[in-house]
């Protein structure tokens, strides 16, 4: 299990700072949206959600947040390490609370 997060939580960090990237290169002028990665369809399945079809909610709030993040420079690797914590708590959070309100539904 330990192995997977480390996993999720270094795709997250790839794709917050692809994210950043992309921004940054849209700021100058370039049309850099091709680019994008789409790391995150990735790290939902590992966490076991579907994909953006049956998750749009879910993968709109990832990308809002990904936006918010990509807007303020990371200034270090730990502060990264720390969001890439948050949107993983998140989205174990929105996991536990489906795996309970379908445990609840039985």
């Amino acid at each position: 299990m330990k192995k997977n997060k480390d996993i999720i939580l270094s795709l997250i960090k790839d794709d917050l700072t692809n994210t950043q990237l992309i921004d940054g290169l849209n700021t100058l002028g370039l049309d850099a949206g091709k680019y994008y990665l789409n790391i995150n369809q990735s790290f939902f399945a590992l966490m076991g959600f579907g994909n953006y079809d049956h998750e749009t909610k879910l993968y709109n709030e990832y990308f809002d947040f990904a936006e918010k993040a990509a807007a303020s420079p990371l200034k270090s690797p730990e502060q990264l390490e720390e969001i890439a914590l948050e949107v993983y708590n998140k989205l174990m959070l929105e996991k536990e609370k489906r795996k309970l309100k379908k445990h609840t539904q039985k």
